[in-house]
């Protein structure tokens, strides 16, 4: 669709139809791999768009932010994952707390100092409040290596905090050729650290894997069990790697 001529720019223009057909085609991919989708919202920050992705069948959404989550729950949103180690401090633990009066709310821990912090801030409240343990798969920009999560994982129990799961940002995926191995990276790092965890006493865990170009990869059986991602756009780039086909508008 040629974007209208009489719109000033800078300015978004969506396809609603290719907008929607990107929502159904990424959610009838994850149910055919048996998989939860928790849609990343950092790409469009749109309440509507998100509610079309909820209708879909996700199963909740994920973002970067304090912040997003609270424009979120605004709307409506039921369901959030902060997917970001947070250093939580006294505004912020308040703010936490608010949300997790409003609505279902995890998030993301990488270090025994931070699950420390964040219990911390939280008080007496720390409970309310979800974590998973972010793993590194690959990508060694946050998280910890598998074998130390369940390290970050007791420390969080011993701190009196939630522990509901993993994730991981399989992001070593964005380039040509790269998506399949990242994939692999991504459930080894996710299979190994979930054992450890079970091991240590934790159970029904969720299992988080994320970026676009790995869910083409994903099979049943190896996979996590809910997947996130820029699901609803594309990008160029993503296009031209061959994990997001001709669905999108430039």
């Amino acid at each position: 669709m040629p974007p209208p001529l009489d719109v000033p720019t800078p300015t978004v223009v969506i396809d609603a139809a290719v907008l929607e057909r990107n929502i159904a085609s990424m959610a009838q991919s994850a149910r055919v791999r048996g998989l939860q989708l928790r849609p990343h919202a950092k790409t469009h920050k749109i309440p509507e768009i998100a509610r079309l992705q909820l209708e879909a069948g996700a199963a909740g959404l994920t973002v970067a932010t304090i912040g997003e989550a609270e424009v979120f729950a605004d709307a409506g949103i039921g369901d959030v994952f902060i997917a970001y180690p947070l250093w939580v401090d006294g505004p912020a633990a308040l703010r936490l707390l608010a949300l997790a009066q409003r609505l279902r709310l995890a998030v993301g821990v990488d270090s025994v100092e931070g699950v420390r912090q964040l219990s911390r801030s939280l008080g007496s409240g720390a409970g309310r409040v979800a974590v998973r343990v972010e793993v590194d798969s690959g990508h060694h920009r946050s998280g910890v290596l598998p074998h130390q999560a369940v390290t970050v994982a007791l420390a969080a129990r011993s701190a009196g905090l939630r522990v509901t799961g993993l994730f991981t940002f399989p992001g070593h995926s964005y380039g040509p050729d790269l998506a399949a191995q990242a994939a692999v990276d991504e459930q080894e790092a996710l299979a190994e650290a979930a054992a450890d965890l079970r091991d240590a006493g934790f159970s029904s865990l969720e299992i988080s894997g994320g970026s676009t170009p790995p869910r083409a990869s994903a099979r049943p059986g190896c996979s996590p069990n809910s997947g996130r991602g820029c699901t609803c756009s594309g990008t160029r780039s993503s296009g031209s790697w061959g994990t997001a086909g001709p669905r999108t508008s430039p």
